[in-house]
């Protein structure tokens, strides 16, 4: 699925530096459905369905009808909460990241979409990924904050029932920032501890089986064979054909919006 020329064009204009898909978290405030257009990281703060482009402006996400690419028109905004950083597409679902939790939006209507759930969490920052009504969530202490705050961990959520979602399990971290899924492997950056492997064939209980030393990456993008890891000097892409991801290329450059085509 390539992004059209039409998605481009909506995004440049609209966005045009408002957005980074490279958060370090500081920021205030895939596995999508058909209308999903492209694969963008776990820390992106924008997502297309349909003939909207949606984007997390300050508490709430605003929409944009972007039917013709040169004109983007300001549509609805939807209120949610303080200090929203993330948004991720989950089928018919917007999961929206924020400090305090993971807020879940049906989507059924992309022009209207509509708030049906809630996973609260202490204030951390978040990024959030989902697959096969399992998400995982990654919750970093914010250092800005007084207080002793969250400890680092990643939590792996039941979404069956989106409008009651519960913790199944906290698995410790040193310092997770984004993540990805994809079929039996979920990737995690971990901060000093590295780029994380985990076997995810029972999706409710990962398993670590690897992790890259030296990687400290703020977000990851799984596609097919290959994996996009993103850090503050670029972009660095992993071949996944022989199991443990082997290093192909790096692109230095400043922290811009990846989205990864299909």
């Amino acid at each position: 699925m390539k992004l059209s020329k039409k998605y481009a064009v909506a995004m440049t204009l609209v966005l045009g530096g408002l957005l980074t898909a490279c958060s370090d978290g500081s920021t205030e405030g895939g596995s999508g459905g058909d209308l999903i257009t492209g694969t963008a990281g776990s820390t992106a703060r924008m997502t297309i369905a349909g003939d909207y482009l949606y984007a997390i402006a300050g508490s709430r996400v605003q929409l944009f009808d972007i039917t013709t690419p040169q004109t983007p028109a300001p549509w609805t905004q939807v209120q949610i909460d303080w200090n929203i950083q993330t948004l991720f597409p989950y089928n018919q679902y917007l999961l929206v990241g924020a400090a305090n939790g993971v807020h879940i939006l049906d989507n059924s209507d992309p022009a209207s979409p509509q708030q049906v759930g809630d996973f609260r969490h202490a204030t951390a920052i978040d990024p959030v990924v989902a697959q096969d009504d399992v998400a995982y969530v990654t919750l970093k202490r914010d250092t800005s904050r007084p207080g002793p705050g969250i400890a680092n961990q990643m939590n792996v959520v039941d979404i069956r029932d989106v409008t009651n979602p519960q913790l199944l399990d906290t698995i410790p971290m040193q310092g997770p920032a984004g993540l990805s899924v994809q079929g039996q492997r979920l990737y995690v950056c971990d901060g000093v501890a590295g780029l994380k492997t985990f076997d995810i064939s029972d999706p409710v209980n990962p398993v670590a089986i690897d992790a890259l030393n030296g990687v400290d990456c703020r977000d990851v993008i799984a596609l097919n064979e290959q994996l996009y890891v993103i850090d503050e000097r670029g972009l660095s892409q992993y071949d996944l054909t022989t199991g443990k991801p082997m290093l192909m290329s790096t692109v230095d450059a400043e922290p811009v919006v990846y989205v990864i085509n299909q």
